[in-house]
């Protein structure tokens, strides 16, 4: 996942609707694995085309490039859209099988469940971001340069330095009481970890919303009305990572009660709900793949298809920011419609996009070590020498001619077939070693603490 897998979201639920959730997270797992792919991929082919391929297609009549066209473009600079996209499916997953426990009138159990999975969701994200950055903060002091030295984050001078380090930015970055978002401080040990916190704020917020539809007795109408009231206001006001947890919860309603289908199958035929489903996964599609370059709104103002959507963006949203409102539109239709759309599900449900959703929460974590470690090397071995850099004795060693379109040149493809293994088997190791360790550790504090238990009890007393 990146950050999310489902499985570890999910209680004791033998009472629920066991089909329709292990299907979901089936499929949701391959959306998230192919949605940690196009991050990888942004933060790697930038270095072969120097970013122009995130310029719009056509922008100012001159930016005409294949990766940047209108839906292929999201393969090459997905990055950003992915974060909503993740977003989404953590607001889905989380509040799932503690609705479904609250459907089935299990109030006790659905109360046991959330006081669970608020115990086992830090463990669950924090203890494989730290494993990562202190790896990489020991790697930093190995022989022979293993890691190279980068701008943001020169290594101190002993490794007892770095180590001391890493625990007092770790514990200052980490702790929640404080503002996190791309645009504000970064963690020098892992960049891109600024969704971490994000992470367990929206989880947090998530379960305080179910425990808030356990306490009041509001209809699902009435729930599922204020979220999307909610996530509207929260978007305009430029609060976008909470929007997304909370349109993903409305989303969780609507499946745990079938609202939208009960209604729909009621008043359209099944052409007519195909064509709505696929309209709207199109529009989603499309809404995610604005053109999106921090600190320039002018790549999608002056891009046909997006000047007036653009123009229509609230204020609350700076020049860094100003593609987060579309995307978190985008991300609430796409996922909407991926799961409802069939042959979709069966894409994202398929043996590869699989095995991509088991190891993303790592292959988010790691990839940017892993690309600072082997990209840039293996990019100068066949001739990706960047401007001004000191040679090295690898650089056009196995030489080839960058021939092709911007983000597809055959030097770039030929790197990225040699660096995705790398970082996917990377991925794996960590996920093996770090990720479900971490999940096995959530298990087991709530165990010790009878939680499993009582969440079993409750249901048998309660029927």
């Amino acid at each position: 996942m990146d950050p999310r897998h489902p499985q570890e979201h999910q209680g004791p639920t033998s009472q629920t609707p066991a089909k329709l959730q292990n299907r979901s997270t089936a499929f949701l797992d391959g959306l998230r694995g192919l949605a940690a792919l196009f991050v990888f991929i942004q933060h790697y082919v930038g270095s072969f085309d120097a970013n122009v391929h995130e310029h719009g297609f056509g922008e100012q009549g001159q930016y005409y490039y294949l990766a940047s066209l209108p839906f292929l473009r999201i393969v090459f600079s997905g990055g950003s859209a992915a974060v909503a996209i993740f977003f989404i499916l953590s607001g889905y997953v989380l509040g799932k099988s503690s609705l479904c426990l609250l459907r089935d009138g299990e109030q006790p159990a659905c109360v046991m469940s959330l006081i669970s999975a608020v115990i086992r969701r830090p463990l669950r994200l924090y203890i494989p971001t730290l494993g990562v950055t202190l790896t990489y903060a020991i790697l930093m002091h190995a022989p022979f340069g293993i890691v190279p030295d980068i701008p943001w984050a020169p290594p101190k001078a002993s490794i007892f330095a770095e180590l001391t380090h890493w625990l007092i930015e770790s514990i200052n970055f980490f702790n929640p009481f404080q503002t996190h978002g791309s645009n504000r401080a970064w963690y020098s040990y892992n960049l891109v970890v600024w969704t971490i916190p994000i992470e367990l704020k929206g989880s947090m917020l998530v379960y305080s919303l179910v425990a808030i539809c356990a306490f009041s007795g509001s209809s699902q109408l009435l729930s599922l009305a204020l979220l999307m009231t909610s996530f509207t206001v929260l978007l305009h006001l430029g609060k976008w990572t909470m929007a997304c947890f909370v349109a993903g919860l409305a989303l969780s309603i609507l499946d745990v009660h079938s609202m939208d289908m009960t209604y729909l199958s009621r008043h359209c035929s099944q052409r007519a709900q195909s064509s709505l489903k696929h309209f709207l996964f199109v529009a989603g599609f499309y809404l995610l793949c604005q053109p999106s370059h921090d600190g320039h709104p002018e790549y999608s103002l002056d891009t046909l298809g997006w000047h007036y959507l653009t123009l229509w963006t609230p204020k609350a949203y700076n020049l860094t920011q100003y593609y987060r409102y579309w995307h978190s539109w985008g991300a609430l239709l796409l996922v909407y419609s991926i799961l409802r759309i069939q042959w979709l599900q069966k894409f994202l449900n398929s043996r590869p996009l699989r095995y991509l959703g088991k190891v993303s929460f790592m292959l988010y974590l790691v990839h940017l070590a892993v690309l600072g470690i082997f990209g840039d090397r293996i990019g100068r071995l066949f001739g990706q020498v960047p401007f001004g850099a000191k040679d090295s004795w690898w650089d056009n060693r196995l030489y080839i001619p960058d021939i092709g379109p911007a983000g597809m040149s055959s030097r770039f493809l030929v790197c990225m077939l040699i660096m995705l293994p790398i970082c996917l088997a990377i991925a794996d190791c960590g996920t093996k070693l770090l990720d479900t360790p971490s999940v096995r550790m959530g298990k087991w504090v709530v165990q010790r603490l009878g939680l499993d238990k009582r969440i079993v009890l409750a249901i048998r007393v309660n029927r």
